[in-house]
């Protein structure tokens, strides 16, 4: 996919202390979202991206990145990162015990040098996510955005489906956001997290594998159960019609109406950055 620039006319650089800024960031790519918060509406899209295969390449790149953003330069009102890894535990709030992250974490992943461990509260799914970030690039954001929590990928995928749900407590939905290689998974009942998990994949039958084993493990039914695709997955994806042949409610996933988006972001799908544009005030 190729980098993508969508500014909206109304957008202004001098009223930024009024603005708050999204980021995401991923071994895909940097992207950024502008919401004007007294409009309710996203003003800026902005993507660069990487092919990388490591997290400890991941500085080099974001720093060449907001170094030929003009719009890092600016002061914003708040500013939230989203950062996607493989590597991270969720832990019920009940057993969670203070100063005990690194062992988590490493009670399930390996453990390597150079790499902070952080964590977020999951206010809605009663839990914390305990994940990696490499240390350089941990300390040069923390450097550029002082007041600015990291929070993991999953973050507003969980909290925003469960926050939608409250009126739906019937209602059983496996929500699928692709990267290039991986994709997450987040399987909720009503307002109850049931799964959250992380799936390479080469293919789309390795795809195919993965969603419907849980579909058997879970005992959720093809034919209710609603299958909900995001991320940068072409709409004319192979997968898309094998998993309507399997499953009966598949559809992409649509933007959060609570807000309102730029003219200038039609030129892509709507499920593209769900996660992106929707982690503001998720919780």
């Amino acid at each position: 996919m190729r980098d993508i620039c969508f500014i909206d006319k109304t957008f202004d650089s001098t009223q930024t202390q009024s603005y708050h800024l999204s980021i995401q960031i991923s071994l895909d790519g940097f992207y950024f979202a502008i919401l004007d918060i007294s409009k309710g509406k996203y003003v800026v899209l902005n993507g660069h991206h990487f092919f990388l295969k490591r997290p400890r390449l991941l500085l080099k790149h974001v720093r060449e990145v907001m170094d030929s953003e003009v719009v890092f330069s600016y002061n914003f009102k708040s500013v939230e990162i989203l950062y996607a890894t493989r590597k991270f535990t969720l832990v019920p709030q009940a057993f969670y015990t203070r100063g005990s992250l690194d062992k988590f974490l490493w009670f399930n992943n390996i453990q390597e040098k150079n790499y902070y461990v952080i964590k977020n509260l999951f206010p809605k799914a009663g839990c914390q996510c305990i994940f990696d970030i490499p240390q350089n690039l941990k300390e040069f954001l923390a450097e550029k955005f002082p007041r600015c929590e990291i929070k993991h990928s999953l973050f507003p995928l969980v909290e925003s489906v469960l926050k939608r749900n409250l009126s739906f407590p019937q209602r059983v939905q496996v929500h699928l956001n692709f990267f290039r290689d991986c994709f997450e998974i987040v399987i909720v009942s009503g307002t109850k997290l049931l799964c959250c998990n992380f799936f390479n994949y080469k293919t789309e039958r390795d795809i195919m594998y993965h969603v419907l084993f849980m579909f058997d493990q879970l005992k959720l039914s093809q034919e209710s159960a609603e299958l909900i695709l995001h991320g940068q997955i072409p709409q004319v994806a192979p997968v898309y019609h094998l998993f309507k042949r399997y499953i009966k409610q598949t559809a992409f996933a649509r933007l959060d109406t609570t807000f309102q988006y730029s003219y200038t972001f039609s030129q892509l799908p709507e499920h593209y950055f769900t996660s992106l544009l929707s982690v503001y005030k998720c919780e």
